[in-house]
Order: structure tokens, then sequence, then C-alpha cells
């Protein structure tokens, strides 16, 4: 009996939901590219997955990369996901072998992290009226983001009982519902408890942040909030999203001599290889510290 895309890739859907609990956006995007896959073998006369081999997939990568122009970081993207896909027909016993094993994944040109500096924070977090109740609850959001360094799936997430005000942590449920602990600083604590204080929670609500009528913010929702106010701060940086914060959560340490090591655990990065990028930073120090060395020209 042959084994056929949709068939195959229902259970992979399930996998990546209940084994992996990864997000909706992710696994839409596994899909997404397994998707684009089908459509190319079905075009070669390839319906059965156990019939793949792994010049089709070199050829389909060459499709994309010289017919569809995608850069190197969309293949990088499409090539894992091929891989995480037959790994888990392998693991299933459903294929013999993974034909994506060998492919060459193209190295992705290095993105510096968009971050704000300490000037612009500041102009963000004064942006919200923090007279109104709506005011409050968007700075505090704010801060939780640039001082804790949550993404936003994180911040959304956030229950009343993931805030412990006595040790002063805040339980985060990562990807893959990793758990980590955030300290909380003086204003993120200031924050939160002021934003508390002026809530009207309906009996057994669970979420931090709510909208006007009590509902848990969406992801959407966040990022048109931020969106706002970093037009009213006059903050002219591209495309400043809710993740940037986190960057500049990781920015902020990194310039005061935190180790990347503790960087990795305060984000819940699974490689420490993720954290590096932040080493990027500060221009003015890098500057500095050549200038230390000056005196030895003569």
């Amino acid at each position: 009996m042959a084994l056929r895309f949709p068939d195959a890739l229902r259970r992979f859907e399930s996998f990546l939901r209940v084994e992996k609990n990864l997000s909706p956006r992710t696994r839409n995007a596994y899909l997404y590219d397994l998707g684009k896959l089908e459509e190319f073998l079905k075009g070669s006369g390839i319906v059965d997955l156990r019939d793949v081999l792994p010049d089709h997939l070199k050829s389909y990568v060459h499709h994309l990369s010289e017919e569809r122009g995608y850069g190197a970081a969309t293949l990088a993207r499409t090539i894992s996901s091929m891989r995480v896909f037959f790994d888990f027909l392998v693991e299933e016993h459903l294929v013999e072998a993974n034909p994506a094993i060998g492919l060459h994944t193209p190295k992705r040109p290095q993105k510096l992290p968009v971050y704000l500096i300490e000037s612009e924070l500041r102009r963000l977090f004064e942006a919200p009226d923090t007279a109104t109740t709506l005011g409050l609850r968007d700075r505090t959001m704010l801060v939780l983001m640039a001082f804790c360094g949550m993404r936003l799936q994180e911040l959304v997430g956030l229950n009343m009982n993931d805030l412990d005000f006595e040790s002063q942590t805040i339980k985060v449920f990562g990807k893959g519902s990793k758990e980590r602990l955030i300290p909380m600083n003086p204003d993120v604590e200031a924050s939160l408890r002021a934003w508390l204080l002026l809530r009207e929670p309906k009996p057994g609500e669970k979420a931090v942040f709510v909208n006007r009528f009590g509902h848990r913010l969406s992801g959407r929702m966040v990022e048109k909030i931020v969106d706002k106010y970093v037009l009213q701060a006059g903050i002219s940086k591209e495309n400043l999203s809710p993740h940037k914060l986190r960057h500049t959560f990781a920015t902020l340490l990194h310039a005061r001599d935190v180790d990347l090591v503790e960087i990795q655990a305060l984000l819940g990065h699974a490689a420490l290889s993720t954290t590096q990028i932040y080493t990027h930073t500060n221009a003015e120090r890098l500057q500095e510290a050549v200038q230390r060395i000056n005196d030895l020209a003569g």
C-alpha cells in the first residue's frame, strides 16, 4: 500500500502538536514547506513517499534555488523541514531511510539583530499613558519584553500563577513547553503590581494580560500595540517587532558583561550558538577596547 502525502502529513502534524508541542505558526510553516514538496514530486510522477530518493530532493532544492529564486534562509528552512519530516517517517517505520539526510544546507548570511539603544527604550517606555488602565497594561508588557526577554507567545500565555512576587520570579513556558524562571527587576515588579492592582479580573480568569473585555490578548494584538508605541516614540527602526525587544534584552545584558551562558538560560535558547549572535554588540565597547592598546604603537 502506497504511503501518500496527505496521510503522512496528518500524522506528522499530530506529532508536532502533541509530542513536540509546537505553536500553530511553526506547525503551519512545516506543512507549507512539505505541501510545496508534494506538488513538485507529483509533477515528477512520484506519489508514494517510499519512492522518494535523495536525487529527487536535490532536484527540488535546485528548482527552488535556480528557478524560484529562493534565498539561503528559505532554502535552509525548507531542507530542515524535509529532514524532520523524513526523520519522523523513519522513526514510525514508514520509510527505511531519510532521503534528506545528505542535503547540503546553504550558509545563511549572518544578520545582526535589531535592538533599541537605551535612549530609544526610555522613549518607548514613556509612550503609554500610564494614567489609564490600558496604558499601564501596555507599558507593563513593554517592560516584560525588554527586561525579561519574553517571546511573544510566552507573554500572551502568561498566567496569574506564573508570577511569584515572594521569590521575585516569573515562570515562563518556552518552545516545547520548556520551563524557565526569569527574575523580576524592580521595574518589572513595580509595573506588574501596578497593573494587577487596577485590573478587575473575572472569577477563574487566568491570563495576566487581557483586553478591555477581560479576554486574553492575542499575539497579533500585542504586535499592534508595540507598533503603536514605536510610532508614538518616534523610533525609526524598521519592523520593530516584539521579538526585537527580546533582542534588546539580550543586548543590554551583554553590554553589561553578563556571561553568554547566563544570557542563554534567561532567553531559553537550546544552544549557545543561538545566543552568540549578541556578541555583535556594542560598537562603542569594541572601539574602546581597540583604543586601550593604542599606546603599543610607541
